[in-house]
């Protein structure tokens, strides 16, 4: 009793962050980065000796009830990417803001338990998916795209085909899968200007599904898709900065090698590197790199029943950026190689930018204009200047 009023005594003095009940102490506080002072979330924090512990909420706030006969002890803060500290449960209790700094620390793979690892790594990006909704522009919108696509062959000089699209969203990232992105948008062809000869439906029709089918938080799809998180090998890169936003990057691999892991029906390798906000978990950036053994010329995620481009090798790349106080897609950078069925080594290019998102005043888009007889403006694309990213 005496030592039960003397933590009570000292809980007053000090207006720490904990409480005595039913012999018990809780204790409250945040776990920070020391160089960013920003919370750290999924920071295991535990009872040196004994199994009692808990870990840090999104926002690296945390609450630990101490038993009395273990306040003795010290408790530890461990988390992926930091040095591990301990400190004592009394100096704990006596301080007023209880805040606990950790030093980042780079890790070679042999020194983290990988299973361990894995789920705090598939805990952030199904946290990451579950938020697409709130993050993301959720409402109908029209994007206003610049889309180029280039191609070249071994012998011949390249070409390039440029148009201006508007795109219609008639949910935006409100229901993110495959299958709502593909029945929601819709879009047109309002500029173009070509190097192409269209003699052929493959030459004449655009690839941009195919692009905009490297949009996963459109799409919820491969890392995105938490049923798909366990068919993945998981390895944080680091924790960094990037585009003003502390954030996590996480690359993968794919176990499965299948369309529904990959977007691909005949891939032999796929990986890649998913950039994820600390603060709030989106996705800012996504990096695929993509084998092939065949593909359809019309796209990746067809069968290819015969004339099938082989050994092909995509690196793809999409971007966000914030409108609003939201996110949405800000560009999808692809290229491509590979071996035509005339044994032709062939380089090809495809680039989105957004230029332009409206949400107040939209106009549905009827259908997908996968080619276009529209005649350049001459006007219009002297005074176009391509945009950057």
């Amino acid at each position: 009793m005496k030592q039960f009023l003397s933590i009570t005594s000292i809980l007053l003095l000090f207006h720490v962050f904990s409480y005595a009940q039913q012999g018990n102490t809780l204790l409250k506080g945040k776990v920070i980065d020391q160089e960013t002072n920003e919370g750290i979330a999924f920071v295991s924090i535990g009872i040196e000796g004994t199994f009692l512990g808990t870990a840090t909420n999104p926002d690296g706030n945390f609450e630990l009830k101490v038993p009395e006969e273990q306040l003795s002890k010290s408790l530890y803060f461990s988390a992926i990417g930091y040095k591990n500290i301990s400190f004592p449960i009394s100096e704990l209790i006596q301080k007023q803001d209880l805040t606990i700094k950790l030093i980042p620390q780079s890790y070679n793979i042999q020194e983290i338990d990988v299973a361990a690892e894995s789920k705090v790594l598939q805990r952030i990006l199904r946290t990451a998916s579950e938020n697409i909704s709130s993050n993301y522009i959720s409402v109908p919108m029209n994007m206003k795209m610049y889309y180029v696509e280039q191609k070249s062959t071994g012998i011949t000089a390249g070409k390039t085909a440029k148009t201006i699209v508007n795109l219609y969203d008639a949910k935006g990232y409100s229901i993110p899968s495959w299958s709502d992105a593909f029945k929601s948008r819709s879009y047109e062809i309002t500029e173009a200007q070509s190097d192409f000869t269209a003699n052929t439906f493959r030459v004449a029709a655009n690839s941009l599904d195919e692009l905009l089918e490297s949009d996963p938080a459109r799409l919820s799809n491969i890392v995105l898709n938490p049923n798909l998180l366990n068919d993945f090998k998981l390895t944080m890169e680091e924790k960094t900065r990037f585009n003003n936003d502390s954030v996590w990057i996480i690359s993968y691999e794919a176990l499965k090698l299948d369309l529904a892991h990959t977007g691909s029906y005949y891939p032999t390798s796929f990986r890649g590197k998913i950039y994820i906000s600390q603060s709030n978990y989106a996705v800012l950036r996504n990096e695929i790199n993509l084998t092939e053994g065949k593909s359809n010329q019309q796209g990746r995620s067809l069968a290819a029943k015969s004339n099938p481009i082989t050994k092909i090798q995509r690196n793809i790349t999409t971007g966000y950026k914030k409108v609003k106080n939201k996110y949405v897609l800000a560009y999808i950078d692809s290229e491509k190689q590979y071996t035509s069925n005339d044994k032709e080594s062939v380089y090809e290019s495809g680039k989105i930018v957004i230029l332009n998102i409206e949400t107040q005043n939209t106009k549905p888009v009827k259908g997908r204009e996968y080619f276009t007889e529209i005649k350049p403006n001459k006007i219009f694309w002297q005074n176009f200047v391509a945009p950057s990213y």
